[in-house]
């Protein structure tokens, strides 16, 4: 079986050096921040820039955007980091700006790169985190069969208060779930 990293709704492309606005641009989105980031000030460009290769260089694994079929735009991105082929795990993130939330993409596109994943290399789990008041990515990861492997309590300090990180995993046994999760989203969602 070859996992593909499109359909009718979606394409997973490599991050290309003409993603860097975009990508830029939504660094420094407050919700991009407060969902999804570690990091909380925002940066110029040219600072950005060398985050961005920093982190490909040092974490990232597999890093693409997310492009609707139908629009021919970019909507978001996706990749996994922090690779461990001797235990067998990696960890995998993403984004998706508001306007093309809860419209499926971002299922789609962690179904299709956990498929992938678990097809490509010898993986044991895939590991998801979300901080707690991000329900959304919670009950997506649910639905995948993530189970909560562990919860870092108060972990964050956002907006004044403390939050719990949640940390989410995939093992390989979850694929044969994820599959038909795929096909049915693909099926049932207009883009």
């Amino acid at each position: 079986m070859v996992t593909s990293l499109a359909n009718s709704r979606i394409r997973l492309r490599s991050v290309e050096e003409k993603d860097l606005p975009t990508l830029y641009i939504w660094r420094n989105e407050h919700e991009f921040i407060s969902l999804f980031s570690p990091r909380r000030t925002i940066v110029s460009y040219e600072k950005f820039v060398i985050e961005h290769k920093r982190d490909t260089d040092r974490e990232r694994h597999q890093q693409f955007m997310i492009k609707s079929v139908k629009k021919n735009k970019v909507i978001g991105m996706i990749y996994s980091y922090n690779f461990n082929l001797t235990d067998g795990h990696v960890f995998m993130g993403g984004y998706i700006p508001e306007e093309f939330r809860k419209k499926g993409y971002g299922a789609m596109a962690c179904a299709m790169l956990t498929a992938y994943l678990f097809e490509f290399f010898p993986l044991h789990k895939i590991y998801f985190e979300a901080l707690e008041y991000n329900k959304l990515s919670q009950s997506m990861l649910q639905s995948f069969d993530f189970v909560e492997e562990g919860r870092f309590k108060e972990h964050r300090f956002y907006a004044g208060q403390r939050h719990d990180l949640v940390r989410f995993a995939a093992y390989r046994k979850c694929l044969s779930k994820i599959q038909p999760l795929l096909s049915k989203l693909n099926k049932n969602r207009k883009t």
